[in-house]
């Protein structure tokens, strides 16, 4: 009888040791979502709107047709007139005509305008071709990528 008591005692131990930890993992897993959640809401109130964050995207990628790029980089470049001037967009994977308008970043990698808005509103501070970076985020960006290149 006393054996039995001491085995049932010992059970109860285990078993309210096994259940007190599965609550402090279910505690830690709740503190933590409330508090990301917390944080991505005080995130997504201070976040400008799209048409604000293009505005700074004006002042590192200038707006203009591709011959007028083109004109002007083939002289600053020493380019000859043998040099072909078709350009695709590696972003749509499209060819970018001479009268549609693109956004030139500082590595001189040309996109259409609206390839190229698209991916900063996604969040992406880098070239999508070289991954230079090209603009300083005021916020952190959504995605935790790294680019190894």
């Amino acid at each position: 009888m006393a054996e039995h008591n001491l085995k049932a005692s010992h059970m109860a131990i285990v078993l309210g040791i096994g259940l007190g930890v599965v609550l402090l993992i279910v505690i830690s897993l709740l503190l933590t979502i409330v508090v990301n959640r917390r944080d991505r809401q005080a995130l997504l109130r201070s976040r400008k709107t799209p048409d604000e964050r293009l505005r700074k995207l004006d002042d590192v990628a200038p707006t203009r047709t591709l011959e007028v790029w083109f004109t002007s980089t083939k002289g600053k470049m020493n380019l000859s007139d043998a040099v072909d001037s078709q350009f695709v967009c590696v972003v749509c994977l499209e060819q970018v005509n001479r009268t549609e308008e693109i956004r030139e970043l500082r590595c001189l990698h040309v996109f259409h305008r609206e390839c190229l808005e698209k991916w900063f509103l996604g969040d992406h501070f880098n070239c999508p071709l070289c991954h230079r970076a090209y603009f300083e985020a005021d916020i952190p960006p959504r995605h935790d990528h790294i680019w190894m290149v």
